[in-house]
């Protein structure tokens, strides 16, 4: 009996301390970094940055995107040659650009289990496969190269939607805090629904 109850106890033991690591999120520190997609035709290059749980992603001098995870929204920003602005806010549902694999495991991890190790662009690795409740719900799995030499961040990221792997490295990582004004929402701002109705009112014009 006492050891029945000795092992019953050791279970109960590890399914909490399992049930607590499965519900557990990213503990990465602020940092900005070059994300490289990678594919058949070659790679696309683009600056990402990290702040708390949110990313922004620049995908060109003229337009970027901030996923705003504690809200549950994004944001498409375009700057023109008049240095005017414009910003378009949206739900995930909504935002069909091409996503981020960073932003990609930013919620709440659902399962998460070690994969062996390796060595990427010179980082010695941690390999996890992950399954992560996105901004929109939707769980999403991916797999992450964690580098031991810069706190545990991802130098690269495999993610699975739709039958379609996103993969991504990451260089030229510098650990801290980008600046806050890259992740300020504008005053103004439009809701992805109403987009028409701001193009017929230019067009009336």
């Amino acid at each position: 009996m006492r050891m029945k109850n000795f092992l019953r106890a050791v279970v109960l033991t590890f399914s909490f301390v399992g049930l607590g690591y499965a519900q557990s999120g990213w503990k990465f520190p602020d940092f900005s970094a070059t994300q490289v997609f990678q594919g058949r035709k070659g790679e696309m290059a683009m600056k990402v940055y990290l702040s708390g749980a949110s990313v922004r992603l620049e995908r060109s001098a003229a337009i970027s995107t901030l996923y705003a995870t504690e809200s549950s929204m994004v944001y498409n920003l375009t700057s023109y040659p008049d240095n005017s602005h414009q910003c378009v806010s949206m739900n995930p549902e909504q935002a069909k650009m091409l996503p981020s694999p960073l932003e990609l495991i930013q919620g709440k991890i659902v399962k998460r289990v070690a994969a062996g190790s390796e060595v990427v662009d010179g980082h010695n690795t941690k390999i996890e496969d992950v399954t992560v409740a996105g901004i929109d719900g939707k769980m999403i799995e991916s797999r992450v190269w964690l580098a031991d030499d810069v706190k545990g961040i991802p130098v690269k990221i495999e993610s699975y939607i739709q039958g379609i792997t996103l993969r991504a490295i990451y260089r030229d990582i510098v650990v801290g805090s980008p600046d806050k004004a890259l992740f300020e929402v504008p005053v103004r701002c439009t809701p992805f629904e109403k987009m028409g109705q701001v193009a017929e009112s230019k067009v009336l014009k």
